[in-house]
Parts: structure tokens; C-alpha cells; sequence
């Protein structure tokens, strides 16, 4: 008797309907916000996905190499191939440019309870603009979509990249060093991402900046800031960062967009990419 391949799933017609609701209540919101529908390929080079992904990432992508012997890869994210259309045959298209899109995504993780190794997202992107205001329409639109799709009791952990860079690149750590750093961190793996910082010899003092780091978190945004500010005081350049970040707040709140939120000076993404806020 034929299985689906161990991770992949059938969507019988109550659970294919469910996704199609959810496609067309994430393609209407794209609309309503300026976002422009692209289809991107499945199947991308191998070169391309692995380029700014994290490790683990590329540990899990599904890779091999088709007929012609070019090693080629299922995307296990959007933003890669988003990237390089931009880059390519949007490069000379005025900016900011807003782009929607949505699909099957591919990742060898342990299959359990809600993750699959094929699994579906909405993806929107704004490339072209460094202003907070760019992060504060995506924070505004991804609200705007979950609260129309019915979702209740959701709340928006809020970090920013550029907090941690800032305090590392000061110290002097590549870019290596830095996304080995991440990725513990993103995993919560505290007590570890501490070690891996004195096996590389950083400062005593950053060492106990990392650590107040981990510990600053709360809903009440501005005052979680404001001890961003005071632990990471000797650190310019995530100073910078705290500010955008306050920005970027500010201008959520004033938009009138209730959004419940947890800002956690701490939060970490493993994706190489990043360089601003996550959520």
C-alpha cells in the first residue's frame, strides 16, 4: 500500500478549504496595502538559497542535482527568491516595492504535531526603505490579516537585530562568530550562547551586557527600551537600534493598531539576513 513520503501530508477537502480561506483572506489584505502578487520558482540553485539562510537551514533544505548537474534546491523560505527578482529584473523599478506572495515551502525538520516538511506561507515583502515607517506597515498589516482570519489571543514578540550586532561588532566578532551566536540565542539556549561568547574571548563587560540582555523582556514596550538603553549604554551602535526600534512603536501606536505585544531585548533569529526588526 503507497504512503504520502514521511512528512508531507494529504489535505482532505475540510482542511484544503481551510487554506484556501486563509489564501484568499492573505491575497485580499495584499491588495488592500499595495502589495503586488508574484510567482516565484519551487526549485531555485542551491547557490542562491544557501547564500544568507542559517546553518540549520541549509542542513535541511531538500538538494540534489538535476540532469544538466546543477546542484539545485526546494525553497525553504520566500525571501531568497523575492531577493533575487529584485535584484535582477525589478532592479531598475522605483522604490519602495511591496510584493505578495504565496506557496509550498520545503524543510527535512522532524515531523510532529503542526510542522510538516512541506508546509504553506503568505509571504509579504517590502524592499526599498529603511524607515521605520516600512516596519511599522508590516507589523500593521500582519495584525490587520490574523485579526481577519479570526485568530484571538495572539500576541507580537517584537526583537531587533541590530541590538546584538551592534554590541558584537564592537567587540570585534565576524560574521561568523556572530551568526554562531544567533542561532543558540534562538533557540533560547542561554547558558550555552554565554559560553560560546567566552570561548571567543569577548569583553567581561559584554558578557554581562548579553546577559542582562536575555533577561530584559515585557509588554510594556517603551519602558523595556528604556533598559535597553541603560544595559547597552558603552554600545552606539545598539543604541541606534533601540531608537529605530522605539520609532517603529511609536508609530504603531499611533496609527491606532491595537497590537498586543512582548518586546524581548533578547530575541535572536538564525536567518543570516537580518539586520533589523524581527517578529
Amino acid at each position: 500500500m503507497f504512503k504520502t513520503v514521511r512528512g508531507m501530508r494529504d489535505l482532505l477537502p475540510k482542511d484544503a478549504q481551510m487554506m484556501r480561506h486563509v489564501e484568499q483572506v492573505s491575497r485580499k489584505v495584499s491588495k488592500l496595502y499595495g502589495y503586488d502578487e508574484i510567482i516565484t520558482p519551487v526549485l531555485e540553485t542551491y547557490e542562491l538559497l544557501a547564500a544568507k539562510t542559517s546553518e540549520e537551514i541549509r542542513a535541511r533544505m531538500y538538494t540534489f542535482k538535476d540532469l544538466g548537474k546543477r546542484q539545485v534546491a526546494m525553497r525553504p523560505e520566500f525571501t531568497a527568491s523575492v531577493a533575487r527578482l529584485v535584484s535582477t529584473k525589478m532592479r531598475n523599478e522605483p522604490k519602495p516595492m511591496r510584493f505578495f506572495s504565496v506557496g509550498s515551502l520545503y524543510r527535512y525538520d522532524e515531523p510532529q504535531f503542526g510542522r510538516y516538511r512541506e508546509f504553506w506561507q503568505s509571504n509579504f515583502e517590502l524592499f526599498g526603505s529603511d524607515r521605520p515607517e516600512a516596519d511599522a506597515e508590516i507589523l500593521i498589516l500582519t495584525n490587520d490579516l490574523l485579526s481577519r482570519l479570526g485568530l484571538k489571543n495572539y500576541r507580537f514578540k517584537i526583537g531587533h537585530t541590530g541590538i546584538l550586532r551592534g554590541i558584537l561588532t564592537q567587540e570585534g566578532l565576524d560574521d561568523n562568530q556572530q551568526n554562531n551566536l544567533r542561532q543558540l540565542m534562538d533557540k533560547k539556549s542561554w547558558t550555552e550562547a554565554l559560553d560560546y561568547a567566552r570561548g571567543i574571548n569577548v569583553s567581561m563587560q559584554c558578557l554581562q551586557v548579553l546577559e542582562q540582555l536575555f533577561e530584559t523582556r515585557g509588554e510594556d514596550a517603551f519602558s523595556v527600551l528604556e533598559q535597553v538603553k541603560t544595559v547597552a549604554k558603552d554600545y552606539p551602535a545598539a543604541l541606534d537600534a533601540v531608537e529605530n526600534l522605539w520609532q517603529i512603536l511609536k508609530l504603531v501606536t499611533e496609527s491606532g493598531s491595537t497590537l498586543e505585544v512582548v518586546v524581548e531585548a533578547g530575541f535572536a533569529r538564525g536567518l543570516e539576513y537580518y539586520t533589523g526588526m524581527i517578529f
